[in-house]
């Protein structure tokens, strides 16, 4: 079964994967003073060819950052919501850690969604001090006023022969409850949507258009998650 840009059951996804569980009251303070708000997406993707023309950056399939945008500006049109994503390519939570205050004090955002796992799986990573990284990384985003979405690893029946994300997905479960934010467990997403046929992870001819049908729906879920957590600031932590 293909999807379908535009098609609501697309994005749907188990309740329990999508609910904030915690508030953002960093991004929620930011929003309701009508203020510049931005929204720092951290990743450590492979690294890209650099986009130097209009036409270029047009013909490039869009990535969830764009949705969350995009819909963020519509639900809060006088927030002044700006996505900013910065990559470090190959890189382990400890390694981002090494940076973040920097980039957290240039980009000054009210919500870092930070999507990590995938290269401490690759190498293989002690999963007792992948989890310290990110709970201390954690830490830091709060102590510079920065909520924080955690993203696990991607699913992919492809890659999965390689190297297993399970273990990371699993303490990213535990780390972020702990540090009492928000999960977005993406691996066991895209999952759910293989099993019930919306998209297929593992055929040889993917569609010309999975990329950005898999990260729209990202985006609209992540935003649904969002606004759960904004919504939530003045109940606490659910």
């Amino acid at each position: 079964m293909s999807a379908h840009a535009g098609t609501e059951p697309v994005c749907a996804a188990p309740s329990e994967l999508t609910r904030a569980g915690f508030s953002l009251p960093r991004l929620a303070r930011s929003l309701a003073q009508k203020t510049p708000t931005t929204i720092l997406v951290l990743n450590s993707s492979t690294a890209k060819k650099p986009v130097s023309t209009a036409a270029e950056k047009d013909a490039m399939p869009r990535g969830f950052p764009g949705t969350i945008e995009e819909l963020m500006r519509a639900r809060y049109p006088d927030g002044g919501v700006v996505v900013t994503t910065r990559n470090q390519p190959r890189a382990t939570a400890e390694t981002i850690l090494a940076t973040l205050p920097e980039v957290l004090a240039e980009t000054k955002p009210a919500l870092m969604i930070w999507q990590t796992g995938t290269y401490d799986a690759i190498l293989a990573a002690d999963t007792s001090s992948f989890s310290d990284a990110v709970l201390q990384g954690i830490e830091t985003a709060h102590e510079a006023g920065t909520d924080v979405i955690v993203v696990s690893p991607q699913y992919s029946p492809r890659t999965a022969f390689a190297f297993d994300v399970a273990p990371y997905t699993s303490a990213l479960r535990w780390t972020t409850r702990a540090g009492r934010v928000p999960f977005f467990d993406r691996y066991d997403v895209m999952r759910f949507w293989e099993t019930e046929g919306i998209f297929d992870f593992d055929s040889a001819r993917p569609s010309p258009s999975l990329f950005e049908d898999v990260h729209r729906c990202i985006g609209r879920l992540l935003v649904g998650m969002i606004v759960d957590g904004v919504d939530s600031r003045t109940l606490g932590s659910r």
